[in-house]
């Protein structure tokens, strides 16, 4: 009927009243984002904190939840409009660490709500120094040998090593000068490792 303008009424009542959340956002999640997936290989074990952890670190960054982790996105107060987007990417990022570990140490945090207290619930437990494990870093490093590899195959054995054990035994934060000079002995160890196995 002419000035009957009901059907516009009813246009503009069905339209969405949200906006879809923009793709850079850390509240986005792709089509493809799936609770039930381990987001690296191997899974941390209890031994293998540090290359884990690293690994984990590069997938979240990829995805852009690394928020979650670090304090940067705390948990929005109870009003907020963004509180259940939180939420659920705050849901999958736990489902993404739960299945990126074994089973007896997922046990250990399921019941942690947060994705970061579980985050650093595992980096109090597995950070720590390990003397027996750097010991055989250092036992496998002192009794490698080039043998019948490569140069650049007996180098990339040896770096591999070298970097995790370094992950154990970080540089001290320093503004005095001596981190060169220590950084100079790290680099004269490393020769002398790569010397030592040379044949």
């Amino acid at each position: 009927m002419p000035g009957d303008d009901s059907s516009s009424t009813s246009t503009a009542i069905l339209a969405p009243t949200t906006t879809a959340i923009p793709t850079h956002s850390p509240y986005f999640l792709h089509a493809s984002d799936q609770p039930g997936t381990a987001l690296v290989t191997p899974v941390l074990n209890g031994d293998n904190f540090p290359t884990w952890h690293r690994a984990m670190v590069m997938a979240l960054e990829a995805k852009n939840k690394l928020q979650f982790l670090d304090g940067s996105l705390p948990k929005p107060d109870s009003d907020s409009t963004d509180l259940s987007h939180w939420t659920r990417c705050n849901s999958m990022v736990r489902s993404w660490i739960l299945h990126s570990i074994v089973p007896n140490i997922a046990h250990s945090i399921l019941w942690i709500d947060s994705a970061r207290d579980a985050w650093l619930d595992l980096h109090d437990h597995f950070s720590q120094k390990n003397a027996p494990w750097i010991f055989e870093i250092r036992k496998s490093i002192s009794t490698l040998s080039q043998g019948l590899d490569s140069i650049s195959a007996y180098y990339t054995k040896l770096k591999s090593l070298r970097d995790e054990l370094s992950s154990y035994r970080a540089m001290p934060t320093c503004t005095c000068g001596t981190a060169a000079t220590l950084q100079g002995h790290v680099k004269s160890n490393s020769l002398m490792d790569f010397l030592q196995g040379f044949t």
